[in-house]
């Protein structure tokens, strides 16, 4: 398995009521654990052997060495009886109080987000160790997660205890606490086969999945522009803008977003691959051929002793007069808020904006007395078979394809029940519902959590499973009335709707998930 790091830009976790928390989240064997992403290191492959150590602990399985800092390892199989069957397994380095130890675990599953109120604490009777103190459903699926208690498992009986001697993967300011300033934290970042290094404070987000739009910024570096935060942000390929090369058009995208003064800009990357906290001294100086004068360089990381990243100076970027001005032409994509910001640009006071509604313009459908309103709406563009949008409004989350469900094949639409957070949600397929027969592929395909109100006052969810997702994309105009009003169910009687622009939108079935989800509940 690949070695991951967590991305843990928080401060310290506290487990209030009122303050959300992120954990990392591991699975060991069937028992899923998590601890706050402030103790948590990095991930690194589990080795083949352990260094032994002369010391005697429950689950203690010897010792591996990172960067020259002897870590002891522990599986906690040993300590709660769990067969071991897992294969390929990695180490997860925990840091604590100032201690290090390592755990073993099968997978690395991702972060959750956790209120302090969803946290339920946990006791465990007799005189053996609690190693968790508290437990709680993850909102995704609805599985069972353990909250390790770190600081009980370094103070196991004849646990070896070594000191941190250095920042964890992202370096939290304290008062009274002086960082190393021989060590610096570097995402790590690949671009087809070349590998660059940024230091994670120059680095605003990242965006797990990109889609570039053609725009007129489009050029040798400028890619076009990607929908973020409600702008349109200039895109650029790395490569290009390093004297790299060009980055490939093949392959899934990811965003590294920077933070200029005057707006933002996005790096198209192929992966995040690493946070990881390095030596000074194992950035090496550029050498004197080979590779581009650009003032964006700073030299070539030696990672792990093995791997080569070139060193991307973010400051130098933040710096250029040219990359901010291209920052600043990223616009509000609401046309609106775009006529406010030049307004203000030219000393002009806008008027309050006040919410749009769609309003008719006149034009008149054969047939029905249907009409076409105009609109700048959000919707949200899928696939069910073709593509089909619906009112972003609608939709309170999207969520992956529940791993743990109630199967329920009845031959019709819905294909089971699942729980989330703390409610069972009934899982049917919206391609089947309207009509069409895709394949539902469960690492691919979304479900959109869709919330109505029943005749009798409750409340209740749907998720409704979608094959793909496309965009979050503003409407040109819709289609509305008629004596064919939607009925909710078909794609033939489903009012259109254009998204996009005037000249280059698209126009597809706009789908009313609050109907279909009433209409469902009814039976």
């Amino acid at each position: 398995m690949t070695a991951t790091m967590f991305d843990a830009q928080l401060g310290e976790a506290v487990l209030h009521a009122s303050a959300d928390t992120l954990f990392g989240v591991f699975r060991i064997s069937r028992i899923r654990v998590a601890l706050p992403l402030t103790e948590l290191r990095e991930v690194i492959p589990c080795p083949p052997a352990f260094s032994p150590l002369p010391a005697r602990a429950p689950g203690l399985v010897g010792a591996v060495n990172l960067r020259h800092l002897v870590i002891p390892v522990l599986d906690l199989r040993q300590l709660t009886g769990i067969e071991d069957t897992a294969d390929d397994q990695v180490i997860v380095i925990v840091a604590q109080q100032g201690r290090v130890f390592g755990l073993i675990a099968d997978e690395i599953e991702g972060v959750s987000r956790v209120s302090g109120d969803a946290l339920m604490r946990m006791s465990v009777g007799g005189e053996l160790p609690s190693l968790f103190s508290h437990s709680f459903e993850r909102p995704d699926d609805g599985a069972v997660v353990s909250l390790l208690d770190a600081e009980a498992i370094a103070a196991l009986p004849g646990m070896p205890v070594v000191q941190d001697t250095g920042p964890r993967g992202v370096p939290v300011e304290a008062e009274g606490v002086v960082a190393d300033a021989s060590r610096r934290t570097v995402m790590l970042i690949t671009c087809g086969e070349i590998g660059l290094a940024m230091e994670v404070n120059d680095v605003h987000s990242v965006i797990p999945t990109l889609t570039v739009r053609s725009s007129p910024l489009d050029g040798p570096a400028c890619r076009g522009v990607v929908h973020l935060h409600g702008h349109a942000v200039p895109a650029v390929d790395p490569l290009g803008l390093l004297g790299l090369g060009a980055m490939s058009e093949d392959g899934t995208l990811r965003g590294v977003v920077l933070a200029l003064p005057r707006g933002l800009i996005v790096l198209t990357v192929n992966d995040v691959a690493h946070i990881a906290s390095v030596p000074n001294a194992d950035v090496l100086p550029l050498p004197p051929l080979g590779m581009p004068k650009s003032e964006f360089l700073s030299g070539v990381l030696q990672y792990d002793g093995a791997q080569q990243y070139v060193m991307v100076d973010g400051a130098a970027m933040r710096r250029d007069a040219e990359l901010d001005a291209l920052a600043a032409l990223g616009l509000p994509l609401d046309p609106r808020k775009a006529a406010a910001a030049t307004a203000l640009a030219n000393g002009v006071t806008p008027t309050p904006e006040v919410e749009e509604r769609p309003h008719p313009v006149g034009e008149q459908r054969a047939g029905g007395g249907r009409h076409v309103v105009q609109s700048i709406r959000k919707f949200l563009t899928y696939n069910v078979g073709v593509e089909a949008a619906t009112l972003l409004s609608q939709i309170g989350e999207i969520l992956p394809y529940p791993r743990e469900i109630i199967p329920l094949d009845f031959g019709g639409a819905i294909k089971g029940v699942f729980t989330h957070r703390r409610t069972s949600v009934p899982l049917l397929c919206l391609p089947t519902l309207l009509g069409r027969y895709e394949e539902i592929h469960p690492e691919t395909s979304r479900v959109l959590l869709v919330a109505v109100e029943r005749e009798d006052g409750s409340s209740s969810a749907v998720g409704f499973v979608v094959p793909a997702l496309h965009a979050i994309e503003d409407s040109v105009w819709e289609e509305s009335g008629g004596e064919n009003e939607y009925s909710g169910l078909s794609l033939s009687n489903s009012p259109l709707v254009k998204i996009g622009t005037e000249d280059q939108g698209r126009m597809m079935p706009h789908i009313d998930l609050h109907r279909i989800a009433a209409a469902e509940l009814s039976y």
